[in-house]
């Protein structure tokens, strides 16, 4: 197979899974060649021929949550003249408005074959972690409701244990502040920027004396990200080299030396 073939069987590979768990599984319907094979993770998940793939996908679309692909790793594993295997892994997240909360990683391979100038899927095998799924679920939902609610839990006590600050303003006004509101603060020359869930405070003391004040109610919960920015742990959405995503399309830099500290705070 070409490399160009080759190059876009795996850029398919992916818009397909995308797709998949967006619930348009038409797309990868289209590409099935008439005796296609999956295989999933599940004893029960071996179905031969187009037709046959088509009506479970068609069933289970309704079954999966809102997920979210990332952090795609596919190669070409071998190929010949007239087909090749795409193999590799990427990272699934459940969605906020999914209902359940959900991060694991998914291995995949695909065999193309190359028919009449139309590339066809030969064969998908798809896994996910087994220890996961509960008897009769292609996605592992209790569990995932099951982490979000004591998730919920845990931040519902955090908020009545923390409580509020009060913070005074550049015109000596005195704002109390709900600690968990708090995503973010910001250093500006020696006064500090606190951006809030609905507003932002300009806070009249330094980042350093704000982060102490934080500190000295929850340890955990806010870290210094980069000499210039504080994090609240709770908003926290991902984190790449060397930038951490917050809530409501919110990106702040990492500081290199930080890096690997921050991405093991997030992890506790």
């Amino acid at each position: 197979m070409k490399k160009e073939d080759i190059h876009h069987c795996i850029e398919l590979t992916k818009e397909l899974m995308i797709r998949h768990y967006k619930k348009d599984d038409d797309f990868a319907i289209s590409y099935l060649h008439r005796s296609c094979i999956w295989i999933g993770s599940c004893a029960e998940e071996f179905y031969q021929g187009k037709e046959e793939i088509a009506s479970v996908l068609k069933k289970e679309a309704n079954e999966l949550p809102d997920i979210e692909l990332t952090a795609f790793d596919y190669v070409c594993a071998s190929h010949d003249t007239h087909s090749c295997v795409i193999t590799g892994r990427h990272t699934g997240q459940t969605t906020r408005s999914s209902g359940e909360i959900y991060r694991d990683m998914q291995r995949i391979t695909f065999v193309w074959k190359k028919h009449k100038d139309e590339l066809l899927i030969m064969h998908i095998h798809v896994s996910n972690p087994m220890n996961n799924l509960q008897e009769g679920e292609i996605f592992p939902h209790k569990i995932g409701k099951f982490t979000k609610g004591y998730f919920e839990m845990l931040v519902n006590r955090d908020i009545k244990k923390n409580g509020t600050i009060t913070v005074k303003d550049r015109k000596n006004r005195y704002h109390v502040i709900k600690i968990h509101d708090i995503i973010y603060c910001e250093a500006f020359d020696m006064n500090c920027i606190i951006h809030l869930s609905k507003n932002d405070v300009f806070g009249r003391l330094t980042l350093l004396d704000f982060e102490q004040m934080l500190s000295d109610k929850n340890r955990k919960m806010f870290k210094r990200v980069h000499k210039s920015y504080l994090v609240n742990r709770y908003h926290a959405l991902s984190l790449s080299r060397y930038e951490l995503t917050l809530q409501n399309d919110i990106s702040v830099p990492v500081s290199q030396e930080r890096y690997n500290e921050v991405r093991d705070w997030l992890s506790q």
